[in-house]
């Protein structure tokens, strides 16, 4: 019986190893219960460039205030890797992370799926967000969280295959790397092209003389061919799920409810990149914020925005203010905002994940609830000014955040 005793509690203790949640997610900041809710669209106007023969599929994960009544009939709380854990396990297999991250399948939201939304008000003001290129959809959940739970609609956009992982119309799951776990040719075409971003704009931020700047930033910008397409790609995919609305079911309830004429549009990284570029082609943007994605690539450089826009830099060396020449004559109103202590990734959840990124030098210093607080804040109080007209204390200097600096940039 020993044997059988002792293989016995080494299965339990295997499964709750498996079970184990590799973090908590941190609560939301405001009062409103949070509901969410999944759709596709399909542009049938489209081919899709990584799959020949099947059109361009667009997956939309919204957030949003619910009712906190009882759930629609069989809806659950929602999990922390929404669609698949192909989300996470094609990035760790292709970092070599091992099973690092596995524990991300355990991770619970505080959102309940397709729960009814809120009975008031009638209409919520809307965000559109992206994620970055080649990014994890799921890493921005806080952030999507806290936004509901203060009246915020959030759409999260996320662009198949070129995000870590998305579903497809078809149910099927998708991922960026192709069936050998390699990354896909057209991901790697725009990746090559970034080869001499970080000395180009340490250049840049060095320069002293604006002219020199833009001839800098000019230069740089006529070589990305395939990062152009991307831009260009992702802005009409923006376009296209704002004007494809569902209309039944749980989706078509929350999609009744959205303001776009209180329309805010952020992203991380290249999200933040083509958003701002979807507020330069599209009027329903009222303000547009990007989480430290550098340079501004598309036409801004050449084109007005007519909305207010916010740029959150990290401490990255060489990039703070790399498009200020580039956001302070498009933008109707521009502040810039940097963030002590940061890296690129902790904009994300995924400062919480720790593990072997940690350890490969992949965050700042910043402690991961710091981080959260600081990005939460940020966004939610510059849309709260820019599109709900509630001023805001920080963006003022009123009420200031250790370690973070904001300054409104004049023309």
């Amino acid at each position: 019986m020993k044997p059988i005793a002792f293989a016995l509690a080494l299965a339990v203790t295997s499964f709750a190893q498996t079970t184990t949640p590799l973090f908590e997610l941190p609560a939301p900041t405001g009062k409103l219960p949070i509901g969410t809710a999944r759709w596709v669209v399909t542009d049938a106007s489209r081919d899709e460039i990584f799959a020949p023969g099947k059109k361009h599929d667009i997956e939309i994960i919204a957030w949003y205030p619910s009712s906190g009544a009882t759930r629609v009939p069989g809806s659950i709380s929602a999990p922390y890797v929404r669609d698949s854990m192909e989300e996470v396990l094609s990035f760790a297999r292709l970092a070599r992370l091992g099973d690092a991250f596995n524990g991300l399948e355990w991770v619970q939201t505080h959102a309940t799926i397709d729960a009814e939304p809120a009975q008031s008000p009638a209409r919520f003001p809307v965000i559109l967000f992206q994620h970055g290129y080649t990014g994890l959809p799921s890493s921005h959940t806080a952030l999507m969280e806290d936004l509901a739970s203060h009246g915020w609609a959030v759409l999260n956009l996320i662009h198949p295959y070129e995000a870590t992982g998305a579903i497809l119309a078809d149910g099927n799951v998708v991922a960026f790397t192709d069936e050998k776990n390699a990354m896909r040719g057209p991901i790697m075409d725009v990746l090559n092209e970034w080869g001499p971003e970080g000395g180009t704009m340490e250049k840049i931020t060095a320069a002293a003389d604006d002219a020199e700047k833009e001839k800098l930033m000019r230069g740089y910008l006529a070589a990305l061919k395939n990062t152009d397409q991307v831009v260009k790609r992702w802005t009409l995919d923006a376009k296209y799920a704002l004007d494809h609305l569902p209309t039944s079911g749980a989706p078509g309830r929350i999609a009744s409810r959205l303001d776009l004429s209180r329309l805010g549009v952020a992203g991380h990284s290249m999200g933040g990149v083509a958003g701002a570029q979807f507020c330069v082609e599209d009027r329903r943007c009222k303000a547009a914020l990007n989480l430290d994605g550098i340079p501004q690539y598309g036409t801004m450089i050449d084109t007005k925005m007519p909305a207010p826009f916010l740029m959150v830099y990290s401490g990255r060396p060489g990039r703070a203010g790399a498009s200020d020449i580039i956001y302070t004559r498009a933008a109707a109103k521009y502040y810039r905002v940097d963030v002590k202590d940061t890296l690129h990734l902790d904009f994300t959840d995924m400062n919480f994940w720790g593990g072997p990124l940690r350890q490969r030098g992949a965050y700042g210093k910043i402690d991961p609830a710091r981080a959260a607080e600081v990005t939460r804040t940020v966004v939610r109080e510059f849309f709260g000014q820019e599109i709900l007209k509630q001023p805001s204390a920080f963006l003022s200097g009123k009420q200031p955040m250790t370690d973070v600096t904001v300054v409104e940039v004049k023309k």
